[in-house]
């Protein structure tokens, strides 16, 4: 029995390395799983702005209009996701200037990002000349809120190429007033400024940052056409305003030297008039013929005096014109300046 006892227990044992086996598996699969979990939390410990961005994006409702700024903007994926995550406000004035305060002349503020808040505020264009201005200042911002949360390595190397694109965009004039505008109002923001600034209206930029835009535009030409398309209506303007007064300034010399010749040359005439009348009143004219010469003579300078006077008369003429036109263009640029956020701070108006 001993043995048969031996036996039996030897059997009933024998199922053992099965059941050791599956516990086996059971333990490392645990393993694996609190390492999914640490891996997680690691994660979500150096991502915690983004997951608070996903929250914020579920939750966000975009107006019609916010929502068509990022279509018109051709925002990607990321893009659209910063946007939203930053809770895009349209405001017009007076709200948006207590939000966004600009106390620079002749520059109008359309936008701010408020990297504590993570939020951006959009001023709302009325003026169907400027349609699409909106969606580029849009892409502007979601930009500050993109250059906001990529990490102190990526700006360190975006910088020297931005910093490059500017360096080849001094000439020009615009983009040198726009960097001079916001070292005032946004001191030690250059790099970030840079970010927004080339993204959105310069297309020919190095491969790298190409590249790179590519994150937050399916099609970055089509945020730069709006720009461009925007500005020409304020460049169209300005270009035909400082034309007009060129030409006016000219017009005005001319005027003023025929003036002088006109008033100078009847001084002289009537001089002459007088010192003929004195001259035939004291018998001097050797014949009539010298007379009838004389008297020819000074008619003559009269007619060209006067015919001096009537081209006079037709230069002022179109001069005031031309002062209408240019009150006209003024109102335009006005009525463009208000729609833009520029107020007249100033007795000079614009």
């Amino acid at each position: 029995m001993s043995t048969e006892d031996n036996s039996s227990a030897g059997l009933a044992r024998h199922p053992r390395p099965a059941r050791s086996g599956a516990r086996a598996v059971a333990i490392v699969l645990a393993a694996l799983l609190n390492l999914s979990i640490i891996a997680g939390g690691v994660w979500a410990l150096t991502n915690q702005q983004r997951i608070a961005d996903q929250f914020v994006v579920w939750q966000f409702e975009p107006s019609t209009a916010v929502a068509r700024y990022v279509t018109e903007a051709s925002m990607s994926g990321e893009g659209e996701f910063l946007f939203y995550a930053s809770q895009p406000a349209i405001q017009s004035n007076p709200t948006f200037n207590s939000t966004c305060a600009n106390v620079e002349e002749d520059f109008g503020v359309l936008g701010c990002y408020f990297p504590g808040e993570k939020l951006i505020y959009l001023f709302d264009v009325k003026d169907d000349r400027l349609a699409g201005i909106e969606a580029v200042v849009a892409a502007h911002e979601m930009l500050h809120a993109a250059w906001d949360r990529i990490s102190a390595a990526e700006r360190t190397r975006l910088t020297p190429l931005l910093e490059a694109e500017a360096e080849r965009l001094t000439d020009d004039p615009e983009f040198s007033a726009t960097l001079e505008f916001y070292a005032k109002t946004q001191p030690g923001e250059r790099s970030n400024e840079l970010h927004s600034i080339i993204g959105t209206e310069f297309s020919d930029v190095a491969p790298e940052l190409k590249q790179y835009y590519a994150r937050y535009f399916l099609d970055r030409s089509a945020v730069v056409a709006l720009h461009e398309k925007s500005n020409v209506v304020f460049t169209a303007q300005r270009d035909a305003s400082k034309k007009l007064v060129s030409e006016l300034d000219d017009l005005r010399v001319g005027i003023d030297a025929d003036y002088d010749s006109y008033n100078a040359g009847y001084d002289r005439l009537n001089g002459d008039i007088d010192s003929f009348n004195a001259r035939a009143d004291a018998g001097e004219f050797n014949s009539v013929a010298q007379f009838n010469q004389e008297r020819a003579a000074l008619i003559e300078r009269q007619g060209v005096l006067n015919a001096l006077y009537a081209a006079i008369d037709t230069d002022v003429a179109v001069y005031d014109q031309m002062v209408v036109e240019l009150e006209a263009l003024n109102a335009t640029i006005g009525e463009l300046n208000t729609s833009i956020n520029i107020e007249p701070r100033s007795d000079t108006g614009l």
